[in-house]
């Protein structure tokens, strides 16, 4: 029996609000103002994704991701926080779309209520994290990547849509790019 395309569409429609009311209420730290950490790294993931720079389900915690991460943070992110990709990149996982895959040993730790905290923790302790199938599969299509974005920076940088799409397509740092003036790079320089 031929599956029916209406019933498909249905379900990919369903399937769409469903991750963007995910985007929407993303868990965040509110201790000292609205932590940006989580929109920032998925805005940086979606543009690698959109430049081709992750083609497959398997989101490294890369140079290149950082440098993104950093890029959008000098434009977007907040003096009340560090620039931190290590613990989003973590903690995501709270909102059960964002799924992460342990190093050899670390399986039990990563399924354990403990927090990791350090950039080289989460080296050390995950090798990728990865996205349910379906949304993997929206992000690369640019009309359902575009939806994603546009409820993204509504919910999260209201009236910032024209800044964030000329963040994607540059590779410049806000000049000066003004959380380096406090030591935060040497978050990155962990070994």
């Amino acid at each position: 029996m031929p599956s029916n395309p209406d019933k498909k569409s249905v379900r990919d429609l369903e399937a769409l609000v469903y991750y963007a009311k995910k985007f929407e209420r993303l868990r965040v730290d509110r201790a000292h103002g609205i932590a940006p950490h989580k929109p920032i790294l998925l805005l940086s993931v979606i543009e690698q994704i959109r430049r081709e720079s992750i083609t497959e389900n398997k989101i490294y915690l890369s140079s290149e991701l950082i440098q993104t991460f950093l890029k959008y943070w000098s434009y977007l992110g907040s003096f009340n926080h560090n620039p931190d990709i290590a613990r989003p990149f973590f903690h995501m996982r709270s909102g059960k779309f964002w799924h992460l895959w342990a190093n050899p040993g670390y399986v039990k730790l990563i399924s354990s209520k403990e927090k990791l905290k350090t950039l080289s923790e989460v080296k050390e302790s995950i090798k990728y994290a990865y996205l349910d199938e379906e949304l993997f599969e929206f992000l690369q299509d640019p009309i359902l990547r575009s939806s994603l974005v546009t409820v993204l920076v509504a919910r999260w940088f209201p009236g910032k849509f024209e800044l964030v799409e000329e963040i994607s397509q540059t590779d410049e740092f806000r000049d000066p790019p003004e959380y380096l003036r406090d030591g935060y790079w040497e978050l990155y320089n962990e070994r």
